[in-house]
């Protein structure tokens, strides 16, 4: 089995109020999407520092068809990253 790769509790935190900004602009769906995007994120190797979440956010807004919707979505999860 490979092995499992971590995140930093805090960024997990980070990770978790940006799945809620995620979920208001795709619906629902969201959710799921998040989950898969964060077992992909997590899977590239250890998050230890806050600029990590900044692939996070991109994976997610790959999902965000709309130009100005996913703009603004990287607009306000980049907010969340600021410590």
């Amino acid at each position: 089995m490979p092995d499992a790769h971590r995140a930093l509790p805090v960024l997990l935190r980070i990770c978790a109020a940006i799945d809620r900004l995620f979920v208001v602009e795709v619906g629902p769906f969201g959710t799921r999407l998040a989950e898969d995007a964060r077992a992909a994120w997590l899977a590239t190797g250890n998050k230890n520092k806050p600029s990590d979440v900044e692939e996070y956010v991109a994976l997610l807004a790959a999902s965000i068809e709309d130009r100005e919707q996913r703009e603004a979505f990287v607009a306000e999860a980049m907010e969340c990253i600021k410590l």
